[in-house]
């Protein structure tokens, strides 16, 4: 992680997570040399980033995943036979699984 960091450094990307934190060091906001690396440290399989952590923990985030599991029990209930239609695709990211597409196959209920 700390090679990425100082890539990211010297060239940063318009679409990633470290970019904006370091570019918040050079601007005044001092991080340690391992900041930037200890919000990915969040390699727990039960945490995730989404909402962050510690002193930057989202307080919307129980509302977010209630949402989330009501809107899936909904869809699974309207498609009990969904199935996939084909493998999941994944953007390349350095430091999180970004699922960018998902193709799955709709039946309804049958009855």
């Amino acid at each position: 992680m700390s090679d990425t960091v100082e890539e990211r450094r010297k060239r940063p990307l318009d679409n990633d997570v470290l970019t904006p934190r370091i570019q918040a060091e050079m601007q005044g906001d001092l991080l340690s040399k391992d900041d930037p690396i200890a919000a990915f440290d969040r390699r727990d399989a039960d945490a995730g980033i989404a909402f962050g952590g510690d002193t930057h923990y989202c307080i919307g985030a129980t509302l977010a995943r209630l949402e989330g599991r009501i809107a899936i029990d909904t869809l699974l209930s309207h498609f009990p036979e969904m199935e996939l239609a084909g493998p999941a695709v994944f953007a390349p990211h350095p430091s999180i699984r970004k699922m960018t597409s998902l193709p799955v196959r709709l039946r309804p209920a049958r009855g």
